[in-house]
């Protein structure tokens, strides 16, 4: 059987090409609805600051890892058919198109003049920085150079007519390669040569390089050279005269692309654009990555990069800008490799260094490292296989939830059913040579896996203890060899034959579901969120909280301490890592298969790597030294903008006057854990609380005149990391008639004035004049005094007659007169809006368990969240007891979700103050409608909609926002 099943796995493994990897890599794909106007990434590049530069056939664009601009032609981009880029080393941009070539100058783009036309790149390879500063282009097959002198650019021929005469293949320049030492290595035709202070040398088919349209040339960080041609790989090394053959195996460089690409990773790994995606040499093979492993190219990678964060992007003609999310550190395999299931409940080696997989549909494995796919293991059933262990002798026993016992042989690989349990949920073999077993009735055990008999309850237990008859779900054995068994409200302990019980509370909903025994003899336990690190005193049962902000309002599903001993975490919502110093989340756009970790198993290999199991497959962290890695963050204010002009705002600048907004948008140049950014800022001097934000966006009002300093910084949930704080100072420089010399002019002139008054009136009729003035003055203040009593009575009665007299919100009939007065501006304005029905989730538990009080300080402060939520034009009314309308002019789902998630968050990210009683977490559900002028709606109706939306979200789980389109469908 065991040599039948290594004939059968050799096939299915041969079927591959030799050096094909077959996990599924975690890439992400930035397209058009990210941004990215054009899918055709023809070169990148990454700028001093972090930004990310790509050339496409549509424009120029800039990422900052949450969005993309566009530069064209109202930057001066004429022709927009961009493939080449550079930045020289004043970090000013260069852009190469099919008929010109430019360089950004203060932010605009200038194009450069050589014999009457722009120089003009022929492919992505065409500029290069030269030791000097200038910059060589390749143009029309021939190479020139650009030098810049009192801000004019001079643009010259790099060979003389002469060199030129002497080797017509100067004329034929395809690609090329500036050294730092001034080398420069080019295509002579179809060989390659090097001009160097000795003169030519060229390496044709008798130095090992054959005839080809050479694309790309890389200098490796090991000094090797290696050149890409249309079909050829070849290198030469250190010193060497002669070139080797190293194209990737198995014809996979034959289709005619629109450009290629060839670069060098972190760990000095070279990659190399091929038909069907990529290649990586590993010093020894090949790894070849393409469809198969869930790349995305259209008609090729064009470009790569790798950034300042070793992270690697991938240009594509025609499926936009890839991202491979945590680049090498994660492998993650599912159906698509051979998995039967998606739902991976367990991974482990067998006794022959296999790798078992099993999944809610059958047992498979990988027969070897270079494995391309899992392949099913003969003798076990299509069944929830969930726990697998190896005996002393290497025997692997298996078990499934619907209570089958199975052993391995490790010699013959027969397969034996030992026996049929009530539902099993792990094994555990000790160091004695027992089986353990946890079932839903009771604790097994086999006493010898040498000659195994039928499991038993496990002796010495007292009874009604309820490991006799009771769940047992989770086992561990210590260093010292005490055994440890976990049921939902109680832990046991087994020394030697001595059982001891430790009473672990009871808390609804809160059962204690993952264990692991730490390398110093406590014991690990997750119960909800908690986590708890257990020992037993002289007193008993001593549990020590350990407290995470990444571990709140999460589910534990599994604990492990590795031998380093770092604590590995699965929860629903992802993986978190804890190296005693420091705090990481890891989750799908880090390169996890899935965040939905409930599979409830973690895995160690003997290198230290680590499985985690999902319900859409299992991630592989093939290097877990990476995941502690230092991610520095940084600040910066990417824009400013104030009466609708952008301005170039920088430290000390100063700004006139004016009544409008000053607006400012902050981004942070960090490519990982973004979804976990989160941005504070503080106007020192005129704020004393910093605000955070998971929206990069400021706004300030009509700046008085003054000195300012705005300060900023980022930090990452995720990665438990902050920036330095930055200070952006600036002046708001005071109007004309403000200024001191204005001022000083109205001074002088008021003085003459009086003096000439004066001077030519006569006492008595200034006497007559200043009675007359005086009964004016006393007989308008007192109308004015009337007239403001009055208005401020009328003010007073309108605002009881509007406003909620416990919340101080617009009320229900305010709000419903100014949602018809909205709808009818809209219908003149063109523009929409977004009415959000808000109710608190269980309020009606809070009034029961905290009283109604509580419930009014819930309510107000409610209110005056929301108010710190929205613009000053945005309303906030109370539609009936805890449900509230806000409505939000101008706003669509398109952009306004990010202000109603503020709203959302706002609610649930803190809790509230309810006095004497402490604090209670509430949350808040939302139904959301746009409503659109084009399709007009009576208000009624409007707010129906917004109430289905609203019900809907509570069908789905609260604490969430549910959108409804202007026909009352609704969106996603």
């Amino acid at each position: 059987m065991r040599l039948v099943f290594a004939v059968l796995a050799a096939l299915l493994t041969g079927m591959a090409p030799a050096g094909v990897l077959a996990q599924q890599l975690p890439i992400q794909y930035l397209t058009q609805q990210d941004g990215l106007g054009n899918l055709s990434v023809n070169a990148l590049v990454q700028d001093a600051t972090g930004y990310l530069w790509m050339a496409t056939e549509n424009g120029v664009f800039r990422y900052n890892g949450a969005e993309f601009r566009r530069y064209a032609q109202k930057d001066g981009l004429a022709d927009t058919q961009t493939i080449a880029l550079i930045l020289d080393r004043k970090q000013r941009l260069w852009v190469g198109t099919r008929e010109q070539l430019y360089v950004q100058i203060n932010g605009r783009f200038q194009a450069l003049v050589f014999e009457g036309r722009g120089p003009s790149p022929d492919a992505s390879q065409s500029l290069a920085l030269a030791p000097d500063g200038s910059v060589i282009v390749q143009s029309g097959l021939e190479l020139l150079r650009i030098t810049e002198n009192d801000g004019r650019f001079d643009v010259r021929r790099l060979f003389s007519a002469e060199e030129v005469r002497r080797r017509p293949a100067l004329r034929d320049i395809t690609t090329f390669l500036v050294e730092a030492d001034g080398r420069l290595w080019m295509n002579c035709g179809a060989a390659l040569c090097v001009r160097d202070s000795r003169g030519f040398t060229e390496f044709g088919t008798s130095a090992g390089v054959p005839a080809d349209e050479w694309q790309n040339l890389l200098r490796t960080s090991d000094g090797a050279l290696w050149a890409r041609g249309k079909r050829h790989v070849i290198v030469l090394k250190p010193g060497a005269q002669q070139f080797i053959d190293r194209t990737p195996p198995g014809e996979v460089m034959r289709k005619a692309t629109m450009g290629t690409s060839l670069v060098e990773d972190d760990d000095h790994r070279v990659l190399v654009s091929i038909d069907s995606g990529l290649a990586r040499w590993r010093g020894e093979r090949w790894e070849l990555f393409g469809p198969g492993n869930g790349l995305k190219i259209g008609s090729g990678v064009i470009a790569m990069l790798v950034d300042r964060d070793q992270g690697l992007w991938l240009g594509t003609g025609g499926h936009g800008l890839a991202r491979w999310m945590g680049y090498d550190n994660w492998e993650n395999w599912g159906t698509g490799q051979g998995l039967p299931d998606d739902k991976v409940f367990a991974v482990r080696r067998d006794g022959v260094g296999h790798l078992r997989i099993a999944t809610r549909s059958g047992l498979v494995m990988l027969t070897s490292p270079e494995a391309t796919r899992a392949v099913p293991v003969p003798g076990y059933r299509a069944e929830q296989w969930n726990s697998m262990v190896t005996d002393l002798q290497g025997q692997l026993w298996t078990s499934s939830y619907v209570g089958s016992l199975t052993r391995e042989d490790v010699r013959s690989g027969k397969v034996t059913e030992v026996a049929k349990l009530p539902m099993i949920f792990q094994l555990l073999a000790d160091r004695e040579g027992r089986l353990w077993i946890s079932t839903g009735d009771g604790l097994y055990v086999i006493d010898d896996t040498r000659s195994p008999g039928k499991p038993h309850l496990a002796p010495g237990l007292p009874k009604g203890s309820g490991l006799v008859d009771g769940i047992t779900r989770r086992s561990c054995q210590s260093a010292d060899g005490t055994l440890w068994f976990l049921r939902p409200r109680m832990l046991w302990r087994l020394r030697g034959m001595q059982w001891d019980s430790f009473d672990l509370g009871y808390e609804v909903g809160r059962e204690y579901d993952a264990m692991a025994c730490a390398a110093d003899g406590s014991v690990w336990l997750g119960q909800g969120s908690s986590l708890w690190k257990t020992r037993v005193g002289a007193s008993g049962l001593v549990r020590e909280a350990i407290q995470s902000p990444l571990l709140r309002e999460r589910a534990i599903q599994a604990l492990h301490e590795d031998r380093h001993g770092w604590l590995w975490i699965s929860t629903d919502v992802g993986l978190v890592v804890w190296n005693r110093r420091q705090w990481r989340q890891f989750d799908s756009s880090d390169g996890l298969v899935w965040n939905d970790l409930n599979s409830r198993q973690l895995f160690e290999e003997a290198d230290g790597t680590m499985w985690i199991t999902s319900t859409n497959g299992v991630s592989h962290v093939t290097r877990p030294e990476r995941l502690f890695a230092p991610t520095p963050l940084s600040a910066i204010i990417e824009a400013t903008e104030r009466d609708g002009q952008t301005l170039q705002l920088r430290d000390g600048d100063r700004l006139p006057w004016s009544t409008s907004a000053l607006n400012l948008r902050m981004a942070s140049l960090s490519y990982q854990h973004r979804d976990a950014l989160q941005f504070r800022y503080r106007m020192a001097g005129l704020e004393q609380e910093w605000t955070t934000t998971s929206v990069p966006q400021l706004r300030y009002a009509a700046l008085q005149p003054g000195s300012y300093r705005l300060q900023y910084a980022v930090s990452n949930l995720n990665t438990q990391s902050e920036s330095e704080v930055r200070e952006l100072r600036f002046t708001v420089v005071p109007p004309w008639w403000l200024s001191t010399w204005f001022f000083t002019l109205c001074g002088v002139l008021g003085a003459a004035t009086l003096l000439l008054l004066y001077r030519h009136r006569v006492r008595g009729l200034q006497q007559r004049n200043a009675r007359m003035e005086q009964l004016v003055r006393e007989r308008t203040s007192d109308l004015e005094a009337r007239t403001r009593e009055l208005e401020l009575s009328q003010e007073a009665l309108r605002e009881r007659a509007l406003r909620d007299g416990l919340t101080k919100a617009w009320n229900r009939v305010a709000m419903l007169e100014m949602m018809e007065q909205a709808m009818q501006k809209s219908q003149r304005d063109g523009k929409g809006f977004l009415l959000c029905l808000l109710d608190l989730d269980h309020f009606k538990r809070i009034n029961d368990t905290h009283g109604h009080l509580a419930g009014d300080a819930v309510l107000r402060d409610l209110v005056r969240r929301l108010n710190g939520c929205v613009r000053p034009y945005d309303l906030v009314g109370r539609y009936g007891g805890e449900e509230f309308l806000v409505l939000l002019p101008d706003l669509t789902q398109a952009n306004g979700a990010a202000r109603v998630e503020a709203m959302r968050m706002a609610v649930a990210s803190t809790p509230f103050d309810i006095g004497d009683q402490g604090t209670l977490a509430v949350t808040s559900s939302f139904g959301v409608v746009e409503f659109d002028p084009a399709q007009p709606v009576a208000g009624l109706e409007l707010v129906r909609r917004a109430d289905l939306a609203l019900y809907r979200a509570k069908e789905l789980g609260r604490n969430r926002i549910e959108f409804v389109g202007p026909d009352g469908d609704a969106m996603k």
